[in-house]
């Protein structure tokens, strides 16, 4: 029964289903420790009370969901699995507070500046060359004006990088450059697609 509510408990909270199993885990054993240190009669009644005191005392002590200040769950690594279960990859998912993006235009080319926000913490600290894994440019209506695939990666010097979009087929006005991957590369490992959600306004 006990461990029935916590499991409803967690699925109420968006997050991926590896991030859950792993705060049921730390749970689990929390709440077996409770039961050894107290009366069996007295947990009886008290069950669900401990079932949901276990849940919050796991999220803050474990950091497995640990909020950021804007309130936003922190990146974490997510394997990618083919049809069969083999693991053939990683990603980074929920990157959107540690990676900051601004653009600057230069006759018919953006450059979208990428900075590290953590540069010597993974994955980042191993990042030699980074960039855009799929973009959109949007009109202020919503209307897509560019869409774009891979770019190519630029050097990471200090902490950041500059990738150049082409604008030369938008006309003059408002826009929104949107992103929702960024991809990383280093000499020794495959690229890392990296997930968040950035926008960035500018002036054609």
């Amino acid at each position: 029964m006990e461990s029935r509510i916590l499991a409803e408990k967690v699925k109420e909270i968006e997050m991926t289903e590896e991030m859950q199993d792993r705060i049921l885990g730390n749970c689990y054993q929390k709440m077996e420790d409770k039961k050894m240190n107290k009366n069996t009669t007295k947990n009886m009644f008290k069950r669900p009370m401990i079932a949901v005191a276990a849940l919050t005392l796991c999220l803050c002590v474990t950091g497995v969901t640990a909020l950021a200040a804007t309130g936003k769950l922190q990146g974490y690594f997510k394997d990618i699995t083919n049809w069969n279960g083999a693991i053939t990859g990683t990603t980074y998912e929920q990157a959107t507070d540690e990676l900051e993006l601004q653009v600057t235009e230069v006759s018919d080319d953006l450059t979208v500046t990428i900075t590290m926000l953590k540069p010597d913490v993974a994955p980042y600290s191993s990042l030699e060359t980074f960039g855009l894994e799929s973009y959109k440019i949007v009109d202020m209506e919503g209307k897509v004006v560019v869409k774009g695939d891979r770019t190519e990666l630029a050097e990471v010097v200090d902490g950041k990088a500059d990738v150049k979009i082409s604008l030369e087929n938008a006309t003059e006005g408002e826009y929104k450059l949107q992103v929702t991957e960024m991809v990383g590369g280093s000499k020794a490992d495959q690229p890392l697609v990296i997930s968040g959600i950035w926008e960035c306004e500018f002036v054609h």
